[in-house]
């Protein structure tokens, strides 16, 4: 978004003549006179003013500017950045519009903007930064606010009345008011509102919204840290934009309307005060990243019945929610961070569609005291139950787990640990600090690889009894017979390669985890190789060439990478919802076989998510 696209000031073209003119024509019938001595400008006339220069009086040094009745439109430029123009403005009560950029920067006008009741259009940047201005009056006929109308306005003080009839308030149209006061009343013929609108005002009342709108767009309220009361969301709502409402100090409830459909990322972040029971309508389908973040006087929760996934962040630190959550029937994925510190209490049942239980999404949920896991499960993520001091019992790690990450249960109450039969990996720290860890077995016909007492963060306490699976055959010893039998991973790989700044400055430094039950493979680009890592552990590492130019194919090439029992030649590039980083690889298997992975950068439920961004 481009902000204030037109500096103070600015001229395309040296126009300032050497000896100013002093009247002349500026329509069909209106004529002007500049009077050296006083300083005055007279427009006199009727009709449209046209003026024959793009900034026709911007470098007159005017103390008086009188508009004769008759006149029905201020033009484009027309006072343009004159800073010398002062006092108040007073116009005539038959101006029906005022162009763009006509008054943009005239800083030096004091005293109440008074428009008219007959002016029915205020162009793009028509007022921007007329800081002397002490208060707005708009006029009752009133149909059209263009972008950046009034922005930055800092002197306004008191209140905004928007007329009824008033159809659209264009993007920052008051953008940064923030000494306006009181109620902000949006009358219900209001259809249309852009992006900003109303961002950073001082607004100390409540807030209605329009009967007329579909859509809170992005930004539109953010940081209007002085509203109070309810927040209603009308009926007609069906999206409610990125940002719209965060930082917003509403000390009410909120309502959702029943037909609602998206709330996107941010929406309603940082709204610290909102208080009461949230419920999200069944009509919603997504929840975007970090929805209601800090919303932390919300008391509890209903989601939407048919809600497939819970994205990154959507409601960490909302901890004043309490009692037990319900998660919907149909949950896929629980994204990163999504549940972080809240007071969510009693036992905690996953849904038996559940694929992926993302990182820390239930850190420090210190109220859980059970927890049921789904036969669905893919992977349990790092730090994902991490100082959950209240769970407690024994705790069933189902067949369909393959991976449970670094310290995801360190530092809760669990008792006893029995792992399912596809379990491959537990990282480091993953139940450390668990005092009444009492033992911990395996049933599968491999026994995970985990870390054991002598290394530096084991995967369990040292009290805890490790019961392996029979036979004594172990993951770890599977992968260490591999074809490359490399575990390299501590080579030095050389000298960092100068890579352009084109699609392959998305691969270094980066950690891209596989999808699915591949989410304890790390793959990571230094220099020129690339290293895989299993379970936190030194794998595979090859050299790497990509063309940086290549866009119709983006490919990572490699003479060939080990992955667990399969291997990989090359790696297609793209880029998913929310600018998660993606790598596709067939892997080839010792059998023959072959499957289709993604290693990706982002949170799990991105995997199921396109916001067109992808490419």
């Amino acid at each position: 978004m481009l902000f204030n696209l037109f500096g103070c000031g600015r001229r395309n073209q040296g126009q300032k003549p050497s000896k100013p003119e002093t009247g002349g024509s500026c329509g069909e019938n209106m004529t002007w006179e500049y009077d050296k001595k006083t300083k005055t400008l007279t427009i006199t006339g009727s009709g449209e003013m046209v003026t024959t220069d793009r900034y026709m009086w911007s470098d007159y040094a005017i103390k008086n500017l009188v508009i004769s009745e008759g006149v029905t439109s201020i033009a484009d430029r027309a006072f343009y950045s004159n800073h010398a123009l002062a006092g108040e403005l007073k116009l005539p009560s038959t101006l029906k519009s005022i162009g763009e950029f006509a008054f943009y920067g005239c800083d030096h006008l004091t005293g109440a903007l008074e428009l008219p009741d007959g002016v029915e259009t205020v162009g793009e940047y028509a007022f921007v930064r007329c800081t002397g201005f002490d208060a707005i009056r708009l006029s009752k006929s009133l149909r059209t606010i263009g972008d950046e109308a009034f922005e930055e306005m800092k002197g306004l003080k008191g209140g905004l009345v928007l007329p009824e009839g008033l159809e659209s308030v264009g993007r920052c149209a008051f953008h940064e008011c923030k000494g306006l006061r009181g109620d902000l009343i949006l009358p219900d013929s209001l259809t249309a509102i852009g992006d900003y609108a109303f961002d950073q005002c001082g607004f100390d009342g409540s807030l209605r919204l329009s009967a007329g709108l579909t859509e809170i767009p992005f930004h539109c309220f953010s940081w209007c840290e002085s509203l109070s009361g309810d927040l209603v969301i009308p009926p007609s709502v069906r999206v409610i934009g990125e940002f719209a409402f965060d930082g917003c100090t509403f000390n009410g409830t909120i309502t959702l309307p029943e037909k609602l459909e998206r709330i996107e990322r941010y929406a309603f972040a940082n709204c610290k005060n909102l208080s009461g029971a949230l419920i999200i309508p069944d009509s919603v389908a997504f929840l975007g990243e970090a929805a209601f973040q800090r919303c932390e006087s919300l008391t509890s929760l209903r989601l939407p019945a048919g809600l497939t996934l819970i994205c990154e962040e959507t409601f960490s630190g909302c901890k004043g929610m309490s009692g037990e959550l319900s998660l919907p029937a149909g949950l896929l994925a629980i994204g990163d961070h999504a549940f972080t510190s809240t007071g969510f209490t009693g036992e905690l049942t996953l849904p038996d569609s559940l694929l992926s239980v993302g990182k820390s999404s239930f850190s420090s949920c210190a109220g859980l005291t059970a927890l049921s896991l789904p036969d669905s499960l893919a992977h349990i993520k790092e730090y994902a139950f991490y100082c959950c001091t209240g769970l407690q019992g024994s705790l069933t790690i189902p067949d369909s787990v393959s991976f449970v990450g670094p310290n995801a249960f360190c530092n809760c109450g669990i008792s006893e640990v029995s792992f399912g039969s596809a379990v491959r990996s537990v990282g480091e720290g993953a139940f450390l600090g668990c005092a009444a860890l009492a033992s911990a077995g395996f049933t599968g016909p491999l026994t995970a690889d985990y870390y054991g007492p002598e290394e530096k963060k084991p995967s369990f306490p040292e009290s805890c009894r490790v019961s392996a699976a029979p036979g004594g055959a172990s993951w770890r010893d599977a992968w260490t017979k591999t074809e490359n039998g490399s575990a390299a991973g501590g080579a030095d790989g050389g000298e960092a390669k100068d890579m352009p700044y084109f699609w392959t400055q998305e691969l270094p430094e980066r950690d891209f985890a596989g999808a699915g039950t591949y989410a304890d493979v790390i793959l990571r680009f230094e220099g020129d190789k690339l290293r895989v890592s299993v379970n936190g552990r030194p794998f595979d590492e090859q050299e790497f060439t990509a063309d940086p130019n290549d866009y119709d194919n983006r490919i990572v090439h490699t003479e060939g990478t080990r992955c667990l029992n399969a291997s990989f030649r090359d790696l297609r590039f793209r880029k998913g919802y929310n600018r998660d980083a993606q790598l596709i690889a067939e892997l080839v298997f010792d059998d023959g076989t072959t499957e289709e992975v993604i290693f990706h950068t982002g949170s799990e439920e991105s995997l199921f998510l396109d916001d067109g961004s992808a490419a």
